[in-house]
């Protein structure tokens, strides 16, 4: 009886691995490739989406087979035949330059909005997609709803990063609506550090943000085009707390809530992929004028010198570096003062809470994604990073005062080299947990 019981198990096993080959040997009948190295291009657009709903079927076909899976090695094995399909998938659109569109939503918690509820969505897409080189354009856009220290607010995101002509022209563009209450310290560093966040720091505002980028590649090799900024807060001056009260910036510039700027970029970019790059460097110079003749209430000016390098140490593990400088000068108001923190900026320190005509930064981040049993890199990934930043101008100067910054993050490409990025980070007093799309740097 053992002997035979034996031989039964090894003819199940033999019958399972037997499946599995069978389960392989289908995919690969249907001529439909796994591997990144080995997608084709379609020069037709139809013949590429029609490959598309070949994955599709594909992968509905061994959903139904899972569904009736009777053994352990029989349900691996379409499972594993099914993420194959899927990262198969991936890699044709990418090569392909197909449009895709994902919704993301969840829970969030940063230090500016407290606890947050966010929905929203990425579209990416190709300008020119017989254009091998030309990296995928992106419009993201997601909505919040919010309830921190003050009453439950909103805001409305946007950004778009869009390529034409072979990458020899870029607009980079920002949209923010808001109408949420914030904590106002003053400004300088020593008015930020003196008090925590409470009512005596807490306003209600509406706000109104859009920051657009057209980029020229010239002969030389770099890029150089328009800014147009535009920045509108106007605070509830019902419910104004002392910190507000007290501070002259404030009372100076409460009654003038829109500056609007004209001025112009130039920059050399090497990196591979501008929204998640794995090599080269980013190195940028950025001059902007604000004039009561622009439309807007306020006169100064600002300037923004912005270095940033990447290095692969191997496949799947990068090392990036982000360092900034921001100047301002002229009756400069609170709200458009360089500052620090956010969730591009020394992530979990509160921006805005430190703010001067100054301010300076230096992250060093540690990106690595995980590699999946072919060899090929997996949709999953994680960082660390730390930085150390200053603002100087009121009571110090830069270096004198240092802020931190530190934590660690998950990532998941979403789409072609686009991740769903979610960070927890910890500074001097505060932290913040973000959920959105791209890189910060």
């Amino acid at each position: 009886m053992n002997s035979k019981s034996g031989l039964l198990r090894v003819i199940l096993t033999l019958a399972a691995m037997l499946f599995s080959t069978v389960i392989h040997a289908e995919i690969t009948s249907q001529n439909l490739p796994t591997k990144s190295s080995e997608q084709p291009y379609f020069n037709n657009l139809k013949d590429a989406e029609a490959r598309s709903l070949a994955y599709d079927d594909a992968i509905e076909k061994i959903e139904t087979q899972e569904d009736n899976c009777n053994t352990d090695q029989t349900c691996d094995a379409l499972d594993t035949a099914k993420t194959d399909l899927e990262y198969g998938k991936h890699n044709h659109i990418a090569k392909n330059g197909l449009a895709m569109f994902d919704i993301l939503g969840g829970p969030a918690f940063t230090p500016e909005n407290g606890l947050m509820m966010a929905l929203g969505g990425l579209y990416s897409f190709k300008t020119e997609r017989d254009q091998a080189e030309l990296q995928r354009s992106s419009v993201s856009l997601f909505g919040i709803v919010n309830k921190g220290d003050g009453d439950v607010g909103y805001s409305l995101r946007s950004k778009q990063n869009l390529f034409f002509d072979n990458d020899d022209i870029r607009y980079n563009g920002l949209f923010v609506l808001a109408d949420q209450s914030e904590n106002f310290w003053g400004v300088g560093y020593n008015a930020g550090k003196q008090q925590a966040a409470s009512d005596d720091t807490l306003l209600n505002k509406t706000a109104l943000t859009y920051n657009a980028n057209l980029d020229f590649k010239s002969d030389y090799g770099f890029y150089f085009g328009p800014a147009l900024r535009i920045n509108y807060f106007k605070p509830d001056e019902d419910s104004l707390p002392p910190t507000a009260i007290d501070d002259e910036n404030f009372q100076q510039f409460k009654d003038k809530p829109l500056s609007i700027g004209l001025g112009f970029s130039i920059n050399y970019d090497s990196r591979d992929v501008t929204v998640n790059a794995w090599q080269g460097q980013y190195l940028n110079f950025e001059y902007i004028n604000y004039s009561p003749s622009f439309g807007g209430d306020n006169q100064y000016q600002k300037a923004l010198i912005d270095h940033r390098y990447y290095h692969a140490l191997a496949v799947g593990k990068v090392l990036a570096f982000y360092n900034a400088y921001q100047w301002s000068e002229g009756d400069v108001p609170y709200y458009d003062l360089p500052t620090l923190g956010g969730q591009s900026s020394l992530r979990g320190l509160y921006q805005g809470r430190y703010r001067d005509t100054e301010a300076i930064e230096h992250t060093l981040e540690y990106r690595h994604t995980f590699l999946r049993n072919n060899g090929e890199l997996s949709a999953h990934g994680m960082t660390l990073w730390a930085g150390i930043g200053s603002v100087a101008g009121t009571d110090t100067h830069l270096y004198e005062k240092l802020l931190y910054s530190y934590g660690i993050g998950y990532r998941y490409e979403l789409q072609p080299r686009m991740n769903v990025r979610v960070d927890l980070g910890f500074s001097d007093g505060d932290s913040g947990f973000y959920l959105t799309f791209t890189e910060a740097f």
